[in-house]
């Protein structure tokens, strides 16, 4: 009866919450510098289209922009220095989670059987971030993100873009990721509360001094050329720090080809991607300060992805992949033995209206390796998650998601999670 009650309140919040922001405008950083509408590179956002994609590897600039006089793209000049409004380069995104319900994870007292637990008014996050082209092969992006009582920079860096007027040459350094440009790149996603966990997953289990997962942002280099068909990558970073931990680079590389305008019509835009990962993490790097010298233990580890996403009409969204990973001394042990693991990763979206977006995300993996005293894996994770987005427009959204628990393991260790989330860019 309890769990009743707190659904149909549930259920009313939301209701009362699509109609009283029903008359609600926010405007994007990129809408006011392009004078486009937020729909024309993006979907639901923050999930790009196409058209957005293109835009992004062209260093937030438009083709047709590029291709004439590029002072065009500014509208102050001040003696040969190209300025630029301050509101068409800087924005702000609101997350928040104002009601959440946990299944199996409140209790009253020791030896009681846990209940759910009602969380209110979760402010998850502010961010700022500044955008944009400062000069035609130029551009950067900042993003800032406060939450709980902390800053921390999320993505800082620049495009060099076109250069010598060529789609071959185009390069990003700073705060980036290695999927930027793949089929399936865990940013900027459909359901934006929810990542593909199987790209999550650190070399060593996190153990190690330069434990690094596949999609999240590390300081590197990364080239990229582009065709009308096709983009190909090449990354570098020293790991989780921009001075080398190690003596190690971990690199990576991809192709992601593209299906053209007038091939398969409805299907301009979808992608299937070949992405490889790898590197060295390690143990016990540098000079003991007293006592016996402690020599250096490696862990090479290389991930391999294939991905698809399929597009249809900007009304249907696929998007795919697997993930198969191995480490040759996942635990740091004096005899190597290979840790590996494979998983899966899919979200889907339709949008039968301008204002809905029916959203559905499944992710599971699972290790080789068992745990002996249960013989489970020691990686095993399965997740199913449908959510409804109501879009008051086009950058003002209310999703209410529910997570399933999948995984085997003992019922009462699963917490379900059902929850409304407000995000907002403007």
């Amino acid at each position: 009866m309890k769990m009743f009650k707190l659904t149909f309140s549930f259920l009313v919040l939301l209701i009362v919450t699509l109609v009283l922001s029903s008359n609600i405008n926010a405007t994007s950083q990129w809408a006011r510098k392009t004078g486009l509408a937020c729909n024309t590179c993006h979907t639901v956002f923050p999930r790009l289209n196409s058209f957005g994609e293109e835009y992004l590897k062209n260093g937030y600039q438009l083709m047709t922009t590029y291709k004439k006089d590029y002072k065009e793209a500014y509208p102050i000049e001040a003696g040969g220095v190209l300025l630029d409004e301050v509101s068409n380069i800087f924005g702000f995104r609101l997350n928040m989670t104002p009601i959440e319900l946990d299944t199996k994870s409140f209790q009253k007292d020791a030896g009681e059987e846990k209940t759910t637990k009602l969380t209110l008014g979760r402010a998850i996050w502010l961010q700022a971030f500044v955008a944009g082209s400062i000069y035609k092969d130029i551009s950067f992006f900042s993003e800032l993100e406060y939450a709980q009582s902390a800053f921390k920079f999320n993505w800082f860096y620049f495009n060099f873009t076109n250069l010598l007027n060529s789609q071959m040459l185009n390069f990003q350094v700073g705060n980036i990721s290695p999927l930027e440009f793949a089929s399936f790149p865990n940013r900027l996603p459909q359901l934006p509360n929810i990542k593909g966990e199987v790209f999550l997953l650190k070399s060593a289990g996190g153990k190690g001094e330069s434990s690094m997962d596949m999609s999240s942002a590390r300081p590197g280099l990364q080239y990229f050329g582009k065709y009308d068909w096709a983009t190909f990558y090449l990354g570098a970073s020293p790991g989780v720090s921009a001075a080398s931990v190690n003596q190690y680079l971990n690199l990576w590389g991809g192709l992601v080809l593209k299906l053209p305008e007038n091939v398969i019509k409805g299907f301009e835009g979808s992608t299937f991607t070949l992405h490889y990962y790898t590197g060295t993490d390690t143990k016990n790097t540098g000079i003991e300060a007293t006592g016996a010298q402690i020599p250096q233990v490696e862990n090479g580890f290389t991930r391999f992805s294939p991905q698809i996403n399929i597009r249809y009409n900007d009304q249907v969204d696929i998007q795919a992949a697997y993930v198969t990973g191995t480490d040759d001394n996942y635990y740091f042990a004096a005899a190597k033995k290979d840790f590996k693991y494979s998983g899966f990763a899919l979200e889907a979206g339709y949008m039968p209206s301008d204002i809905w977006h029916l959203g559905l995300h499944y992710d599971n993996y699972s290790s080789d390796d068992k745990v002996i005293a249960t013989g489970k894996p020691v990686l095993d994770y399965q997740r199913i998650v449908p959510a409804v987005t109501y879009i008051v427009n086009q950058n003002l959204r209310f999703t209410v998601y529910y997570e399933k628990d999948l995984t085997d393991k003992d019922e009462s260790l699963k917490v379900d999670k059902a929850y409304l989330n407000i995000r907002v860019m403007f």
